[in-house]
């Protein structure tokens, strides 16, 4: 079965959701996450989609990557995060093409992958734990697994009473993406620069984000029929060329605070220039990422 790569609030799938794929290592050409802005649109509305590309051989690849939306809803009967219909091109829409394009989300995106009634033998989507739904752009790279990005899309509260759909619609704020800090390392409890890092050292890496980066919204809990606030819950993907992490993911829960999480990063014992990736989600699909080269010494 051919693989496919989905980006947002999952992490690479291959046949089944897998919310830590454990591939920190990267040794080929690889579509490592994808940024909206807005984070989360309307359908019909426009949006920028910016690709972070992971390219050991320094090629340029990210500008000839592909974009086209899916319009095929995935069928209860299937366990994949979007439908393996996705692959056939007669369910794909052109979007643009390069490192970055603007596209318009498909008008139709709430009845497709919404709580809205989609055409055919389909039932509406249920929302996800944050009361989100996804449309799928695929972004096509060459040399490269299939990429889909679950864009979050803004649709009308479903099965709720109409006063609890009306506040909703009235408090409910559209996500926005959080941003990265600047990555701190420390080799022995003591700051180190990216600049010199001794061969096979020990790093211990520190990534932050602001306070309002995990933002506060409005979710319906079906079982009280209320409205009650939550906070976004972050997580970070990390990767790189060479040397290894501890972990390929950390983060921080909905109910805890802090804004810092750590993963130690073990140098290869070779000199060389390393490339590390940090990508931070948050809990509705909004993306930061950063670009990190590391040079080992001896």
């Amino acid at each position: 079965m051919k693989r496919i790569a989905v980006l947002a609030v999952t992490s690479v799938i291959a046949c089944r959701p897998d919310l830590d794929s454990g591939e920190a290592a990267v040794t080929s050409v690889r579509v490592l996450a994808v940024r909206a802005e807005p984070a989360e649109a309307r359908p019909g509305v426009q949006a920028t989609y910016q690709a972070l590309v992971a390219d050991p051989s320094a090629s340029n690849a990210s500008e000839s990557i592909l974009w086209r939306w899916c319009t095929a809803p995935k069928p209860p009967s299937e366990n994949n995060v979007v439908s393996s219909t996705c692959l056939d091109p007669v369910n794909l829409v052109p979007a643009g093409s390069g490192a970055m394009v603007l596209a318009t989300t498909p008008a139709n995106a709430c009845s497709l992958f919404g709580p809205d009634t989609p055409p055919g033998d389909f039932r509406p989507r249920d929302a996800d734990v944050t009361g989100g739904y996804y449309a799928p752009i695929r972004a096509d790279i060459a040399g490269a697994d299939p990429t889909f990005y679950l864009a979050r899309i803004i649709c009308n509260l479903a099965e709720a009473p109409t006063d609890i759909a009306a506040a909703y619609a009235r408090d409910y704020p559209a996500n926005k993406n959080p941003h990265l800090l600047p990555l701190g390392a420390r080799v022995d409890g003591r700051e180190a620069s990216f600049d010199a890092i001794a061969a096979g050292s020990s790093v211990e890496l520190t990534a932050a984000w602001s306070v309002e980066d995990a933002e506060v919204y409005v979710s319906f809990d079906r079982a009280s029929q209320t409205l009650k606030a939550r906070r976004e819950s972050m997580r970070v993907s990390w990767y790189s060329t060479a040397g290894q992490f501890e972990t390929g993911s950390t983060g921080r829960a909905e109910d805890d605070p802090v804004t810092t999480t750590q993963n130690v990063w073990t140098a290869p014992d070779m000199p060389s220039i390393t490339m590390i990736w940090v990508v931070l989600r948050d809990s509705r699909g909004g993306v930061g990422f950063a670009t990190y080269h590391v040079s080992i010494g001896r």
